[in-house]
Parts: C-alpha cells; sequence; structure tokens
C-alpha cells in the first residue's frame, strides 16, 4: 500500500510539470466559458480540480470530475468562469482524496468583447433650409451641384492657413435629399473660399453644423485667400463657444457669442462688415435654428488698422475631427443686421428728359 503522504508528493511532483502543459483557451463570449487543457505525468489520479478566483470577487473550487488517464494523456475539460478577469490554478487529487499543491496560476483576462465606447457623434440630418430672401444679392445654397464634387467658384486651400489650393478637402453631400458644402477632412485649418464673387460693405447669413464635439467650424468673410492670410471669422474650435476672430489677429472686446454649439445641431449665422469711413465695423448673431433669432447682435468689433481689408469673398474654416456641413448661403449688399439700409443708394443717372406729346 503506498503511504498517502507520499502518494500527494508523487502527485505533486508530476502536477509540476503543469506549469508548462496548462493552457486557457478563449470560448465563444457566452455566459464565459474557458477551455482548459492540461497533461499530467503519472495514471492514478482520482479527479482535478480548479480554483477559479474573480479578480475582485470571491473564489471557489470546482471539481472537473476527470480521472487520471496515461502519463501524458492531454486533458480537456470547459469550465464556466462568469465575467471578468480570473486567476485559474489546478491541482490533482490521490487516493484516499489527498490533494497535490494548487499549480500553475494564470491570470485569465476577459477577452469578450468590450461594450464600444458611447459615440460622440451625432448626425445633424439635413435641417430646416432656409428659404430663398427677397433682396439677397447672390445664394449658395449648392442644389445644383452633383455629390462628390467641388463647387463652380470656389477653391479650397491646405492646412494651417496655407495659401496653396487643393481642391480635395471639400465637397458637396447630399444629405436626406438636400445638398450642401461638407468635409471630412481631420485636417486643421483648412478652408473654401468663393473666389468669383469678391465684394465690399456686405453681409452674410446662412447655416452649418458639425456631427463631432471636438470639431472646429466657421464662416469667413472679407477674405483675400488664396493670394493672401486675409478675414474676419466667426466660429469655433474644440469646446469653445462661437466667436470672432481675425487673420490677422486683432483686439475686439464683444467677441465672444456666449453660445456653445453642440454636434448635431444646425447654427443659423448673420455676419456684417460695414465700412464706416475710418474704421470697419463687424457684427454678427449667431443662433440655433430650433430657438429665436436674438435681437441685437452678440458680437461687435471694430477693426481700425491701416491694413484692414476694404473687400473679400466669403468661405468656410474647419478642422478636427467628424463631418462638417454649411448650407443657404445669402449675401446682401450695404445692410445691417436688421435688413435696413446701411447706406443711401447711389442717385440714377439721368441720361434723358423726353416731352409728353399730345395724344
Amino acid at each position: 500500500m503506498v503511504h498517502p503522504a507520499r502518494n500527494q508528493r508523487r502527485i505533486a511532483q508530476g502536477l509540476a510539470l503543469l506549469a508548462t502543459n496548462l493552457l486557457v483557451i478563449a470560448s465563444a463570449a457566452e455566459a464565459r466559458l474557458e477551455t482548459v487543457r492540461w497533461t499530467h505525468s503519472r495514471s492514478d489520479a482520482v479527479d482535478f480540480e480548479m480554483l477559479i478566483e474573480p479578480v475582485g470577487g470571491s473564489s471557489q473550487v470546482v471539481a472537473l470530475g476527470r480521472s487520471g488517464q496515461s502519463a501524458g494523456t492531454e486533458y480537456v475539460e470547459s469550465v464556466e468562469v462568469g465575467d471578468g478577469d480570473v486567476e485559474l490554478s489546478l491541482r490533482a487529487v490521490g487516493p484516499g482524496g489527498v490533494r497535490s499543491a494548487w499549480n500553475s496560476t494564470i491570470l485569465r483576462i476577459d477577452l469578450s468583447p468590450p461594450p464600444p465606447p458611447p459615440t460622440l457623434e451625432v448626425e445633424p440630418g439635413a435641417g430646416s433650409a432656409i428659404p430663398p430672401t427677397a433682396g439677397a444679392a447672390v445664394r449658395f445654397d449648392f442644389a445644383s451641384d452633383a455629390p462628390g464634387s467641388s463647387v463652380d467658384g470656389w477653391v479650397d486651400t491646405r492646412a494651417n492657413y496655407s495659401l496653396v489650393v487643393d481642391d480635395s478637402l471639400f465637397d458637396v453631400a447630399d444629405v436626406e435629399g438636400n445638398r450642401m458644402l461638407h468635409t471630412d477632412s481631420t485636417q486643421d485649418a483648412i478652408h473654401a473660399h468663393a473666389t468669383a464673387d469678391v465684394r465690399r460693405n456686405f453681409e452674410v447669413r446662412g447655416r452649418f453644423a458639425m456631427n463631432h464635439p471636438d470639431a472646429s467650424i466657421g464662416v469667413t468673410t472679407y477674405s483675400g485667400y488664396p493670394n493672401a492670410d486675409v478675414y474676419y471669422r466667426i466660429g469655433r474650435s474644440a469646446g469653445q463657444s462661437l466667436r470672432f476672430e481675425s487673420r490677422p489677429g486683432m483686439v475686439c472686446a464683444n467677441a465672444d457669442s456666449g453660445l456653445t454649439p453642440n454636434a448635431g445641431e444646425w447654427i443659423r449665422f448673420e455676419l456684417d462688415v460695414r465700412d464706416e469711413g475710418s474704421y470697419n465695423r463687424i457684427v454678427a448673431k449667431l443662433w440655433r435654428t430650433n430657438e429665436a433669432e436674438p435681437s441685437s447682435p452678440q458680437i461687435d468689433c471694430v477693426d481700425n488698422s491701416g491694413s484692414r481689408p476694404n473687400q473679400g469673398s466669403i468661405g468656410v474654416w474647419a478642422g478636427g475631427p467628424g463631418q462638417k456641413y454649411w448650407d443657404d448661403f445669402e449675401l446682401f449688399q450695404g445692410v445691417d443686421s436688421g435688413g435696413s439700409n446701411a447706406t443711401a443708394p447711389l442717385p440714377p443717372l439721368l441720361i434723358q428728359i423726353l416731352p409728353v406729346e399730345d395724344s
């Protein structure tokens, strides 16, 4: 008869070989079954046991119900371990219930697919288009432009305020049947400009939206692009409110609109540059399309520098992740933010006065 203690030592010695032979293989992520493989150098084990120790949880010992086979046999068993990370250890049970030491502790990391991170993107959809306004000098609603194409009369310029033209950066997107100017580029400080229409003393109106909270988006006016890095802009960088900025930079006490746009919502804007003779006054309104239009501009800035621009085109500015959209641009010549004439029109040119003939 083999002494139990001696038999235990033999089993423990045989089980020591498990350190290099124990494998834990991920199974399909269900109630978390693990497939365990092992070998044993002896054939007199009456069972094997698994110690399951969830990280941060209560441990349990599970009898695997497998008696010893010939030396070198590969054993395969499925064990339910629940969710999360676990430590697994194995031991042999000999005749009379003697047990070897636990051996081959393995940290088993849960390989089931983690839940997807919450999405940051919120698609704005087509929103509510701004219908054409009587008296608008120019309208850009992109309705006649083919999806995926660039816009005639507009040019794109490269990142970081480059003046190099690259018409691959912006295109026309069809969103729920509404065509609009769009970019999905993540490059910083890229632009598109309506260079075919250069004006002075005008207001631009329209709307824009983004689908990612970390996007940068804005509208430019009095732009000198692609010939000169000069313009006025309303827009926002990641996490910021919509505000006025310019190139080159200038100081403005009322540059912040106080409106922080969210991903997925359309923003309406009115941006007016007024030539006041010795300075340019830049005023702007911004509001969510589902809210009332502000009664007065939130942004009011004065540019009295000697190098201030006296004309330019409109455009858009973008950077960062996600999709950015612009639509329904309208230009109004010589109007204030309330729509009234800012300057008196020039008198008509009298050519001829004809007498009234008697009938």
